[in-house]
């Protein structure tokens, strides 16, 4: 008797035709490499990323406000003062991943190049104006983004007040 529940064990436990099956149905499909790219790669070649997920590198997220954001990329200053844009990739905020769309609000409001705001996106790349049918310039954007934040949060400095604790100040 216990050989035979012994022999019922090892049969179910054993790797089947069934099992290699499965193994190989995973392998097959495992996600397709995402295609990286700069913020001027992807404004000459986002029309063959269309309906793809692509990560866009080397960008300062601007611009942040309930409609979406920018992950924009900078040349350097011709002249002081000036918002010298080398391009941006416009990133839809109601398809936004959530926790990335808060801190860019937070964060990044404005159109300059803040240190805080440097990032990398994730997303797939839309046309809408193609959805739309309009023919001639695309205007591509990431829908489904997610920001993925490259510089450290700022240190927060406590202050802190005591009263004769020794220190010349509180003398």
């Amino acid at each position: 008797m216990l050989a035979g529940g012994l022999a019922i064990i090892a049969a179910a436990t054993a790797p089947g035709p069934a099992t290699a099956r499965d193994a190989k149905a995973r392998h097959e499909a495992a996600p397709a490499p995402v295609a990286t790219l700069d913020v001027a790669a992807f404004q000459t070649q986002a029309a063959q990323y269309v309906g793809k997920l692509v990560r866009v590198e080397g960008c300062y997220i601007t611009s942040a406000n309930s409609g979406g954001a920018d992950c924009a990329a900078f040349r350097i200053a011709d002249l002081p003062g000036q918002v010298d844009w080398n391009g941006a990739v416009p990133l839809d905020g109601p398809t936004m991943e959530e926790s990335s769309f808060h801190k860019a609000q937070q964060i990044c409001g404005d159109t300059g190049k803040n240190a805080q705001c440097q990032a990398e996106v994730s997303g797939v790349v839309y046309d809408p104006f193609g959805d739309m049918g309009v023919q001639g310039q695309r205007n591509f954007e990431l829908r489904n983004a997610r920001i993925h934040w490259l510089a450290e949060p700022a240190p927060h400095k406590a202050e802190r007040h005591r009263a004769g604790s020794g220190h010349p100040a509180s003398r």
